[in-house]
């Protein structure tokens, strides 16, 4: 890879946020920044990085928790997701009570949408993926030039993400693995919690994407 992607587990949920620069560039993005707003702008300053956007996979607190107050350190512009998270945006007071975690901001995003392609900076293109099922308005970002897709909490190494949540659809999450699956299989998964896998581990070992095939 010509990136650099840094991870900071943020929260109880240990959420992977990432930083991603190009290789001897200064522009970067942080994706899902749920806390730790000033370590992250710290990171990217020491590193002698531009926060260009902050790019977000969908409205759970533990994926946008430190969003507003990282906007507030860097001015950068925040993407996504997909409009219909709307609510889940609105609702981050509500969220940071029922999770037992410190109160939030909430934030006006751009909102993004099924193909659409974020062009940030210095940064190689990212193509947003809906991706509703975990939330209704999730979405994915895949990078062909560099061969990796940013998957929140839609697709895990083995699993998926929960659709018990206000606004998940188990029929949408398994369509959304579907989508997920045309990507090629050398592609990286760099998913939202846990270890990192490649779309076509995924296809041949996890339970979840088999039955979001049979489905299919």
């Amino acid at each position: 890879m010509s990136v650099r992607i840094g991870v900071i587990p943020v929260t109880a949920f240990m959420q992977n946020c990432r930083i991603i620069a190009r290789e001897g560039g200064h522009d970067a993005i942080a994706v899902d920044p749920g806390d730790r707003a000033n370590e992250i702008a710290c990171m990217a300053e020491d590193a002698d990085l531009h926060l260009s956007g902050i790019v977000i996979t969908h409205a759970h607190l533990d994926h946008i928790g430190g969003a507003a107050d990282l906007q507030e350190l860097t001015g950068a512009p925040i993407y996504g997701p997909c409009i219909e998270d709307q609510a889940l945006i609105d609702a981050i007071p509500r969220q940071s009570e029922g999770l037992g975690l410190r109160q939030c901001k909430s934030f006006k995003p751009q909102f993004v949408s099924d193909g659409q392609i974020l062009k940030i900076g210095d940064l190689p293109a990212l193509e947003v993926i809906a991706t509703p099922g975990h939330t209704p308005g999730g979405a994915c970002y895949y990078c062909k030039e560099e061969g990796f897709v940013l998957t929140g909490d839609t697709l895990f190494q083995l699993s998926m993400g929960r659709t018990d949540f206000p606004g998940g659809d188990e029929d949408a999450i398994y369509e959304s693995l579907g989508k997920l699956m045309r990507l090629p299989d050398a592609t990286k998964v760099l998913p939202g919690h846990g270890m990192d896998s490649t779309i076509g581990f995924e296809r041949e070992n996890n339970p979840c994407v088999a039955q979001a095939l049979r489905r299919a």
